[in-house]
């Protein structure tokens, strides 16, 4: 792994006057500080402002009014590299990485006090023009230049205007002319102590951009913590605006993307996804097409693009990412991506297999793989037979990953690896959608490495015991009573999957496994084997049903068992008038062969 050097100097500043050894100010001649573009607005609420205005008035003349002033660290401030932009004149720049929030009140305040002390020479020697914003594409520069311009015009969609009224209130309130509470307000004095006392440590960085934020995520102590979505905005703008030559307004799309999300969250009612969801499915994109290794499908979201912009900008080298293959980040692919996530929340399904297919996948030990959806919707999404395609595809994989949960009881790397190969088929243009079809079914019909042909195995396992297992027992039994309902109906579709997936359901043993009869329980496990506690004598119920009939004889069970919604327990009644091993194995056979039907044929 290779590191590209970078430098980092950190020294003790004042806003103008600094007597300490080697001290710096940040009002230094011909300094400008820049907001970049990438940063929120000023945004700091009442809470915040008071607190620092509070430490500044207090470090001024402490608690009792008769202090003298004290120095205050005032925080930690990280600024890019110097910049030259006139080198004729000597003018240079820092961009603001963390910091802006406090300088900018800073600003407010000291706008504020000019105007208000109109015979302070320290004060009204003071410019306004060392801060500057490009925030939404300058928006926010002319709400700045618009407050230095007339602060005492309120506008509430204005921050500056809007906050400096806010800490106008606060200032008067804290600073006060009360001779018995407190000595009398000394303008030049207090000019003098927050031009000389007020201490900053700050951190210059000399590095990309990346590199930067890292540095910030590691020393940020103040403000919101960037999370993978505000990083990956940053890292994107830098990569098309340093790698592909874009301009910086290109940071304006980039933040329509998450605008969009916004939107579309708000008109959903509900928070369907995020940028961090849609970058999970760009990964899995972006792995298969550029072939990069397998092992970064297991990769969180996060690390994964971490790691690639830092291979990409030459921060660190990770082994994993060496041979990027002319990588291509895209922001048509991520909008894409964006539309076809939130048309699957809206799509039609067809029929209570359309529907419940995906609850299967989210119950398997698979469920992860659901992704798969998008990216098929990705390749075939301009294709006739869109939305039937996409329910075909989804009821295979379920099944696929039905018969791997059972098999094994755990997720193994046979089936990752045919994941892996199954989306890099879905995004090689060579191949057909019924290829990949015939992919799956191929997988579903042959044999696993350990297990033997599939279809003999997994017959055995779901005729046996299976409540030792928790999800096969979950996974065979709300399949069973999906396949009750007629899983080609297309009525009740919703209340269907609200039935099975989504209300409080038990597992409901018809003849107890711990008989009301406590005398009798050694003898029905003995007469009954694995069959107690096979598809047999196990039903899906409500809970509710299920803790009102407790371990009751099924001849008492069964008025219970009429006030179920499930076809599976309503067909149990109509069929069997009492219940014994005898009718267990029969049950028990109709079951699995109506299982084995749906997933092999």
């Amino acid at each position: 792994m290779n590191s590209k050097p970078f430098s980092i100097n950190a020294n003790t500043c004042t806003l103008k006057y600094n007597n300490q050894p080697n001290g710096n100010s940040l009002f230094g001649k011909n300094i400008k500080y820049v907001v970049p573009i990438y940063q929120r607005p000023y945004s700091w609420t009442y809470q915040q402002i008071r607190k620092y205005l509070s430490d500044i008035v207090l470090s001024f003349w402490g608690n009792d009014g008769t202090s003298e002033p004290e120095a205050l660290f005032i925080g930690t401030m990280q600024l890019s590299e110097k910049k030259d932009i006139n080198t004729e004149k000597d003018y240079h720049q820092h961009e603001i990485i963390d910091g802006q929030q406090r300088l900018t009140t800073f600003l407010i305040l000291l706008k504020i006090l000019k105007d208000q002390f109109l015979d302070c020479t320290e004060l009204q020697t003071i410019d306004f023009n060392w801060l500057q914003t490009k925030v939404n594409n300058g928006k926010q520069q002319d709400f700045l230049n618009e407050f230095i311009n007339n602060a005492e015009y309120f506008d509430e969609t204005n921050p500056y205007l809007k906050k400096s009224f806010i800490i106008k209130e606060i200032w008067n309130e804290l600073i006060t002319d009360d001779e018995d509470d407190h000595k009398k307000f000394n303008i030049d004095k207090f000019a003098e102590h927050i031009f000389s006392n007020i201490y900053f440590v700050v951190i210059e960085t000399c590095a990309g951009l990346s590199k930067t934020l890292q540095i910030f995520n590691a020393i940020n102590t103040t403000g919101l913590d960037l999370n993978t979505g505000d990083i990956f905005k940053i890292q994107m703008y830098e990569y098309l605006v340093g790698k592909k030559n874009h301009g910086e307004e290109v940071f304006n799309e980039i933040s329509k993307l998450y605008e969009k999300i916004d939107e579309k969250n708000s008109k959903a009612g509900s928070v369907i996804t995020n940028m961090i969801g849609i970058l999970s499915i760009y990964q899995y994109i972006l792995i298969a097409k550029y072939e990069l290794p397998n092992v970064l499908y297991g990769y969180a979201t996060d690390t994964f693009f971490e790691r690639l912009f830092d291979t990409i900008f030459n921060i660190n080298i990770w082994d994993h990412f060496k041979n990027l293959k002319e990588l291509e980040l895209n922001l048509g692919d991520i909008d894409r991506i964006i539309e076809m996530r939130y048309e699957w929340e809206t799509m039609n399904r067809s029929t209570v297999e359309d529907k419940c297919a995906i609850n299967f996948i989210w119950c398997s030990r698979y469920s992860r793989y659901w992704i798969l959806v998008f990216i098929l919707m990705f390749r075939f999404g301009d294709y006739k037979d869109y939305g039937q395609k996409i329910y075909n595809f989804t009821s295979k994989l379920s099944k696929l990953f039905i018969i791997y949960s059972v098999l094994y009881k755990k997720a193994i790397g046979e089936i990752h690896s045919f994941i892996y190969s199954l989306i890099k088929a879905l995004l090689n243009e060579s191949e057909s959608y019924e290829n990949i079809i015939d992919l799956i079914t191929n997988k579903i019909n042959g044999s696993s490495y350990y297990r033997g042909e599939n279809k003999i195995a997994f017959k055995n396992d779901i005729e046996g015991d299976i409540v030792y297992n928790s999800k096969m027992k979950n996974i065979v039994c709300r399949l069973s009573a999906m396949l009750a309902e007629d899983c080609k109906t297309t009525e009740k579709i919703e209340l269907i999957e609200k039935q099975l997936f989504l209300s409080p359901i038990d597992i409901e043993h018809i003849q107890s496994y711990y008989d009301v009869n406590e005398e009798e329980r050694k003898k029905i496990w003995e007469e009954w084997e694995n069959d107690i506690n096979s598809i047999g004598n196990l039903m899906v119920l409500e809970s509710s049903i299920n803790r009102s009939i407790k371990n009751k004889p099924y001849v008492k069970k069964r008025t219970g068992y009429e006030g179920s919604c499930y076809k599976t327990v309503k067909a149990l009644i109509d069929e069997f008038s009492d219940w014994n091993l005898t009718n267990c194995k029969k049950r028990k056979a109709q079951e699995v062969k109506r299982i084995m039907d749906y997933i092999f044929n």
